[in-house]
């Protein structure tokens, strides 16, 4: 007879990358034959701004279990009290072998509210970015974070999943922790993909207009190279940092396909973040053959072998560099082609998703 397990993804910060992340290995759980079925349950927030849920309930797999909950980013005693007493009432008719925990947020809302009724060696925690690395906000917060990051695995237990490799080494400091890497799906990237032809240098990003996005910073580049088309794909709060004449900004783009259609048009992929876990869209951009440009953050140089499929930098001056530097329509495709051997090689969604699926069958045997 075929055995079933119970497993929970459960998330707050449902929108970007992570809401790529849990949708695909959701369904993937959903889906996958062996000799163990998994029965999925998705405990989310709606509550992101860039959360679309008609396209939502079209890409998740029927056959799993969702329950939406009112999660806030920000720390509020009493709503955070309400949100852990609801979680645990769904928890205890479940009845999970398996919880994940996705975000710092949901890290510790997700441990206080599974408390008692899953082992602590069956819980799991992807942080996707440790809250205390951000870069916008006062020392005493990012103290008071870093205090809380430390101490859920000490009180409570379990395994911290990291995505990337800079991720990895931080998080062995915290607790118990195992690598799998973010992974992309191949298929489609494959089907979209054709050379880009375009009548000047074209440099683009892909995010949410916000602070740790860092637009001004995107802006400031775009200024200095006003023979260069900027695209920023997407939207967000901060738009009215993006003054210079040379950027467009698209707004949000709905599905993955339109998603990958953007990416193909660029010659170069640029991220100027502040701080990441380990972003699914320069996977995305990697599986779309771009050379890279990022800034010199957690996630990003995961992703970069130097002057191979890109570089890292530490200035506007250096960005500049690169980016004229990959004006050569020779290096940028050799670049190019070496960013999708890169991503295949380490951040293939299928073969890093059967890891962590054996990993979640080792702990209920």
């Amino acid at each position: 007879m075929e055995r079933k397990i119970k497993i929970v993804q459960f998330v707050e910060a449902f929108g970007g990358g992570v809401y790529t992340y849990v949708k695909d290995l959701s369904n993937f759980l959903a889906t996958n034959l062996s000799d163990i079925c998994f029965e999925v349950h998705l405990v989310y927030s709606p509550n992101r701004t860039e959360f679309d849920k008609e396209l939502f309930h079209k890409e998740i797999h029927p056959d799993i279990f969702l329950y939406e909950l009112d999660m806030q980013r920000s720390v509020n005693v009493y709503k955070d009290k309400k949100v852990i007493s609801e979680t645990r009432k769904i928890l205890k008719r479940i009845k999970p072998h398996i919880i994940h925990l996705h975000s710092a947020k949901a890290g510790v809302i997700g441990r206080l509210a599974c408390w008692g009724i899953i082992p602590q060696k069956n819980v799991f925690y992807s942080p996707h970015g440790f809250s205390f690395v951000q870069q916008n906000i006062a020392k005493p917060k990012i103290l008071f974070f870093k205090i809380i990051e430390y101490a859920m695995p000490s009180l409570f237990g379990g395994t911290i999943i990291a995505s990337g490799d800079t991720e990895y080494e931080m998080a062995k400091k915290i607790g118990k922790t195992i690598l799998i890497r973010n992974g992309v799906d191949f298929e489609l990237p494959q089907k979209i993909f054709s050379p880009a032809f375009n009548p000047r240098l074209t440099v683009g990003t892909v995010g949410r207009l916000t602070p740790q996005k860092n637009p001004k910073f995107f802006n400031e580049i775009a200024a200095a190279l006003p023979d260069v088309n900027f695209i920023w794909i997407g939207d967000g709060e901060l738009i009215h940092d993006i003054t210079s004449s040379n950027i467009q900004v698209t707004g949000w783009v709905r599905t993955r396909e339109e998603l990958l259609q953007k990416i193909n048009s660029l010659d170069i992929y640029m991220q100027v973040s502040l701080w990441e876990g380990l972003p699914i869209a320069i996977l995305e951009a990697m599986a779309m053959r771009k050379p890279l440009v990022v800034s010199n953050v957690m996630g990003n140089k995961d992703t970069v072998n130097e002057s191979y499929n890109g570089f890292v930098f530490n200035s506007k001056k250096e960005a500049v560099e690169k980016i004229l530097y990959l004006s050569d329509l020779k290096v940028r495709n050799q670049m190019g082609n070496n960013s999708y051997e890169k991503v295949f090689k380490e951040y293939n969604k299928n073969t890093n998703f059967f890891s962590l699926l054996d990993f979640y069958k080792r702990v209920v045997r």
